[in-house]
């Protein structure tokens, strides 16, 4: 296990360490140039301080890629069930997914006001695209034949849904968990950095506004481990449900 992080983390950590060993060498203000050193010395001083934003950036994460990808199902089902609404439905889709997040936001807090709930919306609005796409792919992706027994049985396009289109889906709903996973900590932290909710996106904001350049960097550095934990646990979801429909 250990040899297989190092083999895939080698890179990185090297960079680290050239990174590490050039500020010793030029003796940089910690304004100007911080050491990964005493990021990580910031992060295990007060591992308080971060853990609670963590937390909120997690939570707000987790929650808008559920909303995401059940406003994705949805979408992809109407699109499913009626050709206008797949014509009605997907420009717009292709149109919000395109739009960068900065970009989103002043309307939706024009909207929603500068709360909670719009971190919330902002998360699942910008990660149910790939819900939507991998969902219409794979509600069409059927097995052989597959859909002449289902009319062969006169089976309605209600059971044809439950019972066929849906449960071949799941593969490629479990892709997009994997996609959506981790782009939704970057969503969360942006829109926290934004509209100051909290989380980690805040604390970023706050301390680069206070000349706190470790605490801004170990927040980044929270913000990128939730991603990759994310990633790696949904790609692991992605595997055994591969493993189970092959």
């Amino acid at each position: 296990m250990i040899r297989r992080v190092f083999s895939q983390t080698w890179l990185i950590l090297l960079v680290f360490a050239a990174w590490q060993i050039w500020v010793m060498r030029a003796n940089y203000n910690p304004i100007v140039v911080v050491s990964p050193f005493a990021v990580l010395k910031d992060i295990f001083r007060n591992p308080v301080t971060y853990l609670l934003p963590s937390l909120w950036t997690l939570s707000f994460a987790l929650a808008g890629l559920a909303a995401g990808m059940l406003l994705g199902v949805a979408l992809a089902i109407a699109a499913w069930r009626s050709q206008l609404l797949s014509g009605l439905i997907s420009p717009p889709a292709l149109l919000l997914s395109s739009t960068p997040v900065v970009c989103f936001i002043p309307l939706l807090v024009r909207i929603f006001g500068y709360q909670s709930r719009t971190e919330l919306v902002t998360v699942a609005l910008m990660t149910f695209f790939p819900s939507f796409v991998f969902a219409a792919q794979g509600l069409t992706k059927l097995p052989p034949m597959a859909q002449d027994f289902f009319t062969v049985l006169a089976a309605t396009r209600t059971k044809q849904l439950l019972l066929l289109a849906l449960p071949a889906s799941v593969p490629s709903l479990a892709v997009a968990l994997r996609v959506g996973a981790s782009y939704s900590v970057m969503v969360t932290m942006v829109s926290e950095y934004l509209m100051q909710t909290g989380g980690l996106g805040n604390m970023f904001a706050l301390t680069s506004q206070a000349f706190e350049t470790e605490r801004a960097w170990g927040a980044s550095l929270c913000a990128m481990a939730l991603s990759v934990a994310l990633y790696t646990l949904s790609g692991a979801v992605e595997s055994r449900v591969r493993a189970r429909y092959r």
